[in-house]
């Protein structure tokens, strides 16, 4: 008899201790813990743990034997509450979201489980809640979601902006290459017949009209090249850009019955791009190159390639030519900028931006070197998705 005593009180101790230990861990929670008691089909809380008390600011006095709706501050009709009612009126467990209050009526977003307890003859008898402040992960997602529409929206207003861009191109395609066409052609048909002498004044202005339209129609044909490098969907494909070279400076020296510099290209330089585009960025640097070295003796144009530590594809084209003051180097990029007089190098300063923007849709970078008189480098990588295969 006394070894059964014995062994009961031990057994009694153990359920005390492992009691004890489960009354310790819900209070120690970071959850808020309630358990509220069935009473007429509701369940007025008999007990609530401290992080609970933590995260509504009432006391215990405000809480037990109190139904947790004080939470809702009369925001009674939420869709979670519904689920809830539904969840305790079959006795199941459900998680939900609530827009709860705290006491000083700061609003918090509560994720609330709630599970049933039944007693042995399978009558509910208690429910239990655990609840969770989330509020900065819902604040975060309706960040996110906001961020989300004005993306969407600014999505929206680009290609708006884009499809303007391309109803401008038609337009000046058409409505000022005709004009200039005009001009041009009553400028000739006026020098055939007013027969002007060739040292006259009459001449000298006759000849600076068709010069500026030459130019305006130059001028307007980068226009159109610029708006229509960022206008076109790209269409990636294997670009073998030694070869592209290759045939940009053929093209070069057949226009200009031979070239002064000496060029050399680097072989088996390839990446993932838009031909067409690469192409231009290919023309526009290696023209330039040739341009502004045009005047010096011995000039050479290299392209290559150069390393890199970001771990992408440098490409770069040099010259020994007229060069320019670093110090400017970024506004080289932007429309209509020149660092040289037309009268010394023509052109209008729309390349470049031209390079820019073409480099930038395939996700890469443009930059460029220089000092006056010592040549100039201009290098370019393209995106991880364009490197070279």
């Amino acid at each position: 008899m006394k070894t059964f005593l014995d062994v009961k009180k031990a057994e009694d101790s153990d359920t005390h201790f492992e009691r004890a230990l489960l009354q310790r861990a819900i209070a120690s929670s970071k959850n808020g813990i309630t358990i509220g008691r069935s009473s007429q089909g509701k369940f007025p809380l008999i007990y609530a743990n401290a992080a609970f008390y933590d995260m509504t600011g009432y006391g215990p006095e405000e809480v037990i034997g109190k139904n947790c709706s004080f939470l809702q501050n009369g925001e009674n009709d939420q869709p979670g509450l519904h689920t809830i009612r539904a969840a305790m009126a079959q006795g199941t467990d459900a998680t939900v979201l609530l827009r709860n209050y705290r006491k000083d009526g700061s609003a918090f977003w509560n994720e609330l489980t709630v599970s049933p307890v039944f007693n042995e003859h399978r009558v509910l008898t208690h429910y239990i809640g655990i609840q969770s402040d989330v509020t900065e992960r819902e604040n975060n997602a309706q960040a996110i979601a906001s961020l989300n529409i004005a993306l969407t929206r600014r999505g929206e207003e680009l290609a708006l902006a884009n499809e303007s861009l391309r109803s401008f191109s038609s337009s000046a395609s058409h409505d000022l290459r005709a004009p200039l066409a005009s001009i041009n052609g009553f400028c000739v048909a006026l020098k055939k017949s007013a027969n002007f002498a060739e040292d006259s004044r009459s001449a000298h202005y006759l000849a600076r009209i068709e010069a500026n339209t030459q130019r305006m129609k130059e001028l307007v044909e980068s226009l159109l090249t610029l708006a229509q490098s960022t206008a076109t969907p790209l269409r990636l494909a294997f670009c073998d850009l030694s070869l592209m070279a290759q045939e940009v400076i053929d093209t070069f020296e057949a226009a200009s019955a031979g070239l002064l510099a000496k060029v050399s290209i680097e072989p088996g330089l390839t990446a993932w791009g838009d031909p067409s585009l690469l192409r231009l960025v290919l023309q526009n640097l290696l023209g330039n190159a040739l341009k502004y070295s045009s005047r010096t003796p011995h000039a050479r144009v290299h392209f290559g390639r150069a390393p890199s530590n970001e771990g992408t594809t440098r490409f770069f084209v040099r010259d020994n030519g007229a060069g320019f003051d670093a110090h400017n180097a970024a506004a080289l990029f932007s429309p209509f900028q020149r660092f040289h007089a037309e009268s010394d190098y023509p052109g209008n300063g729309v390349g470049l931006a031209t390079v820019h923007r073409i480099v930038a849709r395939h996700g890469g970078t443009v930059s460029a070197k220089s000092e006056p008189g010592e040549g100039a480098v201009f290098y370019f990588s393209l995106g991880p998705g364009c490197a070279p295969a």
